[in-house]
C-alpha cells in the first residue's frame, strides 16, 4: 500500500532525477565542444568565440575559464537539488502526519519537536508500540543537517552535524550497505557538505526517496483499511457524476478509487459503502 502523499512527492523526486540526468548528459556534450576548440581560441572571450549565443556577452569570460565555470555550475545545481530533495522529504513528513491525524485521530498527534525526524520518531514509537529503525531517523537527521549547511551558507560544521558524523556515520554506512538501495559507495563520514561527486547527488536523492517509502510503510501499518476507506468515502460520494448510479456501480467505482489512491484493493469497500448508503 502507498499513500497519495507519497505518490505526490515520489513523482517530484523522479522528475528531479530525470532533470539531473539531462544536465549531466548535456554537460558531457558541452565539455566535448570545449575540448574541441582550436588552440588559437585561447585568450579569446566568449563573445568572440560564440558571437551568436545570447548569453556570451553576459558571461563574458575568457575561454580557458569555462572549465572552472562548468565545475562550479555542477556544484551549484547539485546543491540546489539536494536542498529541494530534502525539502520534499520534510514536507512529506508533515503531510503524512497530517493525513494520519485526519484518518485516525490520536492523543499523540500533538507531539512537537523542533527536529522533524525526532517528532516523527516519537509519534511512530507510540503508534507502532516500538521505536522505528534508528538508522532511518539518523539518515533523515543527516539529510536535514546537510541541507541546512548548504542553504544557510555555513562555513563551519555545526555541533549537531559534526556529532552525527562522528558518532553515527559508521552505523549508517553499515546499515545502508546491507540494504538493496543503490548508493554507489556514498560515505556518511565525509566532512565536505557542499562539494559532490556525481554519484553523491543521486545517492542523496535516493535516500530521501527511500526514507519516504519506509515512513509510508510504517505509517500505513498503523491505520486499518476500514479507517482509510471511511475517511475517503465522503469525498468519493461528493462526486456529482455518481448521482443516479446503482449501488453496485458505486461500489465498484469506490473500490477502484481506493485502489488508485493507495495501490491496493480494500476488501471492506463494498460493505462500508452499502452500510453508509443504507444509513444515509
Amino acid at each position: 500500500m502507498k499513500s497519495k502523499v507519497l505518490r505526490k512527492f515520489e513523482s517530484k523526486l523522479e522528475d528531479m532525477n530525470d532533470q539531473l540526468c539531462y544536465f549531466l548528459f548535456s554537460d558531457i556534450e558541452v565539455n566535448n565542444i570545449f575540448s574541441g576548440l582550436e588552440p588559437d581560441a585561447s585568450g579569446s572571450f566568449t563573445t568572440e568565440v560564440y558571437p551568436e549565443n545570447d548569453f556570451s556577452e553576459r558571461l563574458h569570460i575568457k575561454i580557458e575559464a569555462l572549465p572552472a565555470f562548468r565545475t562550479k555550475a555542477f556544484h551549484t545545481l547539485v546543491s540546489m537539488s539536494v536542498i529541494a530533495s530534502v525539502e520534499y522529504l520534510l514536507s512529506y513528513i508533515e503531510e503524512i502526519e497530517e493525513l494520519r491525524a485526519n484518518i485516525t485521530p490520536s492523543v499523540h498527534d500533538d507531539i512537537k519537536d523542533e527536529k522533524p525526524e525526532e517528532q516523527l520518531n516519537l509519534k511512530l514509537s507510540h503508534w507502532l508500540g516500538k521505536a522505528p529503525e534508528s538508522a532511518l531517523i539518523k539518515t533523515m537527521a543527516y539529510l536535514r543537517l546537510r541541507r541546512n549547511h548548504i542553504a544557510h551558507v555555513r562555513e563551519e560544521m555545526s555541533d549537531g552535524y559534526r556529532s552525527l558524523i562522528k558518532n553515527d556515520s559508521n552505523h549508517l554506512n553499515t546499515y545502508w550497505a546491507k540494504q538493496p538501495t543503490k548508493l554507489n559507495g556514498f560515505d556518511f563520514s565525509k566532512k565536505t557538505y557542499d562539494e559532490f561527486e556525481v554519484n553523491d547527488v543521486f545517492a542523496l536523492i535516493n535516500l530521501s526517496r527511500v526514507c519516504m517509502r519506509e515512513i509510508d510503510y510504517l505509517m500505513l501499518s498503523t491505520i486499518s483499511e476500514e479507517s482509510i476507506a471511511s475517511y475517503e468515502l465522503p469525498s468519493f460520494l461528493a462526486n456529482k457524476k455518481l448521482n443516479g448510479l446503482t449501488v453496485e456501480v458505486k461500489s465498484r467505482k469506490f473500490a477502484a478509487f481506493l485502489q488508485h489512491q493507495y495501490g491496493q484493493k480494500m476488501g471492506c469497500a463494498d460493505a462500508l459503502l452499502r452500510a453508509h448508503l443504507e444509513n444515509a
